[in-house]
């Protein structure tokens, strides 16, 4: 009996080691399974969220891609930030508002975009996926987010929205003074552009007058409201290809050193053409940006192309009219 007893106390002790072996060879398995799922995490471009379901959503988990937007980890996992401190103070309300009802309608997953700000201020557009997890009773326990930035998809479509909004303003206006205002006010819309204006060159004298501006300094109307059909600044423009440049380059002659102290950067001069003829010049530049982006740049010249056809088509009224009249006469 004492043999079977002591046999059988073995063979249990034995399957506990197994047991033990086994289980903590499953939990290494997993462990590094788990290891490897961060790793895959951390090198997709998507920053991943697991939040409480409390007020500003403290998280108890983000992957460490969140440094693109200029945060650590340990900021968030240890509370010193919740992620509904750097939602846009402008989209929060709406935010919370959105995740209120999806709960209250037992949503699994919805998606939206609004703006969050980086550690430098920087605003940037994201688009979220949440998945909401709740216990058998429909209590929440948890929200996994899923946050892509969609800063550049953004700005593309903004780009497009103000070629086609412009587009259509330029289809049905007929007034020069109102036409120049809703270009120069299109350009400003671009986040990369905050000043600008547009010059009108003189059929007659081939001068070149400011006719209208956005954002420049008293100075800078002063000194380079107008300039002669001879000036270097104009022979620059009848050339009639787009010039980008730092702005302290684009001063051409001594009486531009008036404008060496403009707090202006990034600049962009885009002749507009009417058939083969320079009629007028976009000056567009940023005290902000040290380069205007080639999406930019392509809008700017499209923008220029379209106020090219409008003045085309004026002139072409008038002609018409002026005809009409003579056969009166």
């Amino acid at each position: 009996m004492s043999k079977v007893a002591s046999n059988s106390a073995k063979n249990g002790n034995g399957r506990q080691k197994a047991c033990k072996y086994l289980n903590e060879v499953a939990l290494c398995n997993a462990l590094e399974m788990a290891k490897e799922l961060i790793s895959v995490i951390n090198k997709v471009p998507v920053t991943v969220f697991l939040w409480k379901p409390e007020k500003y959503w403290p998280a108890e988990f983000v992957s460490e891609n969140i440094k693109k937007f200029g945060y650590t980890v340990e900021e968030f996992t240890s509370r010193k930030l919740m992620y509904g401190n750097i939602v846009h103070p402008d989209d929060l309300e709406r935010v919370e508002r959105e995740l209120l009802r999806r709960i209250e309608e037992d949503y699994v997953d919805f998606s939206q975009e609004y703006r969050i700000l980086t550690k430098s201020g920087e605003i940037r557009w994201v688009e979220e996926r949440t998945f909401i997890e709740a216990d058998e009773n429909g209590m929440v326990k948890y929200l996994k987010g899923i946050v892509l930035d969609i800063t550049e998809r953004k700005r593309k479509e903004k780009l497009l929205y103000i070629q086609r909004d412009l587009g259509i303003a330029l289809s049905t206006s007929g007034s020069l003074n109102e036409t120049l205002e809703k270009l120069l006010d299109s350009c400003l819309q671009i986040d990369e552009i905050n000043v600008g204006g547009i010059y009108l060159i003189d059929e007659e004298t081939g001068d070149m007058t400011l006719a209208i501006h956005s954002g420049f300094s008293t100075n800078f109307v002063e000194h380079a409201s107008h300039y002669g059909a001879n000036s270097p600044n104009t022979k620059l423009v009848m050339i009639g290809q787009p010039v980008y440049k730092q702005h302290i380059d684009l001063l051409l002659t001594s009486r531009d050193d008036a404008l060496r102290h403009e707090n202006l950067r990034a600049t962009a001069i885009i002749p507009v053409k009417s058939g083969k003829n320079v009629i007028a010049a976009f000056y567009l530049a940023s005290n902000l940006e040290f380069e205007i982006p080639d999406s930019v740049r392509t809008v700017i010249e499209t923008i220029a192309t379209q106020f090219g056809v409008f003045i085309s088509r004026i002139r072409l009224e008038e002609k018409l009219i002026e005809c009409k009249k003579k056969r009166k006469s």
